[in-house]
């Protein structure tokens, strides 16, 4: 019975639009409508009874992760993705200027590497949107050559090319046509196009002066089709009467871009996102929003991001972040008849992106959810398990984040060259894109937003090779007031790295922002900065109190365990003492270690003074022996001098006359004192060679003395040999 008045719900809210405007509605279109809405409702009924839908819904009910893997194809960033319509085929684009085609069925059966089909035809810049058409056959693709191009699905030719005054930043097929589609672009235009016509003129249904960021065209009625404007948020249009927009959506002057929105799959809600605020759900025949989809770790500013449904019954709300994470939040709670809900529902965290997450789409035939950003891969989530896929479906994440290193400051400018087809990580781009989350928290003025809903400073955050248009407004004065206080305190418990803390230092910025969204009041946005501050600390604590578990679980084993805090205070006691006990006696052995080391360096140095003094030693004793050597080859001199002297005598005597006799007495009186000459040489020789010695031994160091002495007693023996 609730699903019969839920469904009647929905055809009343999509036949009001029909009806916005008394004169624009007819009995025709009311016709049609109801046998478009019956036959939706017959495929539901008919999915509701499916047992392979049963199961989707059952394993993302209970999902509190998800399986995922990679797909390696682009040179660049990826800013493109769209499914096809059965899910067959999934297209891609991105920085490297090319669409990729990927078939769905080889990337789950992992059949070899996935090879993906590149599109003939390449754009002269980066791509930002593509769709299919409802048969199929073609993929249109548009981008920042200001250029729209129809690729052929079967061979890849380029069949059109459709070019506009500036870029085009968003793209929708008609779902209830095979010929239209309609583009929005950064020169204020909604276009839309019938390819029965040729390359006339197309049909201007909007002509702003601000960007339009995206188009969707209502899943059931092609005459209808919701906009998100720069600075007029997110609107809804009839084709047929389009001077004015038939509903304008909660405007906010402070966050008036919209970047993003998306129909469920009957067109009976609508899902909007804003710069800096979270996911807003509306229902299309409504102003006021239902639900606000809240998280205070969700922060969405830098690149232009999309959001979608997901689910067999579009129960799920998806969408990328600036830290890196996706956030999937359930349905379950809200009330499709209540305006201004405030949704606080825990989402599931998605990890494994390593910079900002930008696109995601859902496959609603194989359950499978697409998502890609700044990196180079494309990311397939799904809830079941296949070969060579990780992570879980019932354990969440170990680690709610991405645990690379950040850059702080990188170039301004970035360029890309993508002739070297290198699909390997790009530390630059993920560089520049770190530095742009960090500088746009750290610069962001809360209070000093225009009505435009752009800051007085600008700098611009925009690169040759932008992974997306960004809004290149920033602050130049950071804003105190707005910040949170007391996140210093908490931030090295809770926040892994710098742009979760600076996320949580504008945490009531950013409350602030989405109570506004929903209508709340001043005093509401204190309730739940406190609440959270106060979930903060307790999150800080839990952290503590884990920290000491693995430490004590780390220092006993599972029997040693504590029971009691008592008992783990008292072991703690003991561990001091006897951690301070081992720190003095580690300190005493060092002490001793270093006096035996100096020591043990006093005694080698004793030792090597003792052998330079034996060195020394012998030295003088070998001079010694050499000095008497020479004082003894004198005295041999002497001696056989003297015997020569006796024997000339003696032959004086023998040969003598008269007068011989007085003068023997002279002879004897000089051989007398001569002999007495010779008698005081040796005498004087050893004074001298008693002396070095002597001074040697009391100077070791003086050896000059000892050589003087020597030369001194060498020169009197040759002047005493002389005299002789």
């Amino acid at each position: 019975m609730q699903t019969v008045a839920v469904r009647v719900r929905e055809r009343e809210s999509v036949r009001k639009m029909s009806y916005a405007k008394g004169e624009r509605g007819c009995s025709a279109y009311s016709q049609n409508l109801d046998h478009a809405l019956s036959s939706r409702e017959r495929q539901s009924e008919q999915l509701r009874l499916n047992p392979e839908y049963s199961i989707f819904r059952q394993r993302l009910h209970a999902a509190e992760n998800l399986y995922h893997r990679n797909l390696d194809g682009h040179f660049g960033c990826v800013n493109a993705l769209e499914f096809s319509h059965g899910g067959q085929f999934l297209a891609s684009g991105g920085d490297d200027k090319r669409v990729l085609l990927w078939h769905v069925d080889q990337m789950l059966a992992n059949v070899g590497e996935v090879e993906p089909i590149a599109m003939y035809g390449e754009h002269a810049s980066n791509i930002f949107c593509l769709g299919f058409d409802t048969t199929n056959s073609y993929v249109f693709s548009g981008g920042n050559d200001d250029l729209v191009i129809q690729h052929d699905l079967p061979t890849g030719k380029n069949l059109n090319y459709l070019p506009h005054d500036g870029p085009v930043y968003g793209l929708s097929v008609d779902r209830t046509s095979t010929n239209l589609f309609s583009v929005a672009t950064e020169h204020g235009e909604i276009l839309v196009y019938d390819l029965r016509i040729g390359k006339t003129e197309p049909l201007a249904i909007a002509k702003y002066r601000t960007p339009f960021n995206a188009v969707e065209f209502h899943p059931l009625n092609g005459h209808f089709l919701a906009t998100a404007n720069a600075k007029r948020g997110a609107q809804l249009w009839d084709l047929r009467h389009h001077a004015q927009p038939i509903c304008q959506y909660n405007y906010i002057p402070e966050s008036p871009s919209c970047m993003s929105v998306r129909f469920n799959c009957n067109g009976s809600l609508l899902l909007t996102l804003h710069r800096r605020l979270p996911p807003i759900l509306y229902n299309p025949s409504s102003p006021e929003p239902v639900a606000c989809f809240f998280h205070d770790e969700y922060f969405n500013s830098c690149t232009m991001k999309s959001c979608t449904f997901a689910g067999p019954q579009d129960e799920l709300l998806v969408s990328g972040s600036d830290n890196f994470n996706m956030y999937m939040w359930r349905l379950e709670g809200v009330d499709l008849e209540r305006r201004n809900q405030w949704m606080e529902v825990p989402p599931v965290i998605l990890t494994g992106h390593r910079s900002i997450v930008n696109q995601v789409r859902y496959n609603r035939e194989r359950c499978l959810l697409a998502s890609s950003g700044v990196e180079k891969i494309i990311k397939l989530w799904s809830p079941f398990a296949q070969q060579g896929w990780q992570g879980s479906l019932l354990q969440p994440p170990e680690t709610s984040y991405c645990t690379r290193t950040l850059h702080r400051n990188a170039s301004d400018n970035v360029s890309q060259d993508f002739t070297m087809r290198n699909m390997e990580e790009d530390q630059v781009m993920l560089a520049f894109f770190d530095t742009l989350v960090q500088r746009e928290l750290e610069t962001w003025h809360s209070n000093s937003s225009n009505g435009n809903g752009y800051q007085t400073g600008s700098s611009d955050s925009s690169s040759s090779s932008s992974t997306e248009h960004t809004d290149s407004s920033t602050e130049s004065e950071e804003d105190s007031e707005g910040d949170t206080p007391n996140v210093s305190e908490l931030s090295w418990q809770t926040h892994p790295n710098r742009i979760f803390y600076l996320i949580a230092k504008k945490r009531r910025a950013l409350i602030q922002l989405a109570v506004k969204s929903t209508g709340g009041q001043q005093r509401k946005v204190e309730q739940l900065l406190a609440r959270l501050m106060g979930e903060q600390r307790h999150v800080a604590t839990q952290a503590r109190i884990t920290e000491w578990l693995e430490e004590t679980h780390r220092r006993f084993t599972d029997d040693e365990l504590p029971t009691t805090s008592a008992e783990a205070a008292a072991r703690e006691r003991i561990r001091r003492m006897q951690s301070l006990q081992s720190t003095s006696r580690s300190v005493r052995h060092n002490t001793e270690q270093c006096m035996i080391g100096s020591l043990q360096v006093n005694i080698n140095r004793l030792e090597q003074k003792r052998k330079l003094m034996q060195l020394r030693y012998a030295a003088i004793k070998r001079r010694r022996i050499r000095s008497m050597r020479r004082l003894r080859r004198y005295e041999l001199q002497d001696e056989n001098t003297s015997d020569c002297l006796e024997a000339d005598g003696e032959l004086a005597t023998t040969n003598g006359n008269s007068d011989v006799a007085a003068d023997n007495d002279d002879n004897d009186t000089s051989n007398t004192s001569m002999e007495a000459q010779l008698s005081q040489a040796p005498s004087t020789s050893s004074r001298y060679v008693l002396e070095s010695e002597s001074e040697n031994n009391n100077n070791n160091n003086n050896n000059n003395k000892v050589g003087n002495s020597m030369a001194t007693s060498s020169s009197t023996s040759s002047s005493n040999q002389a005299n002789i």
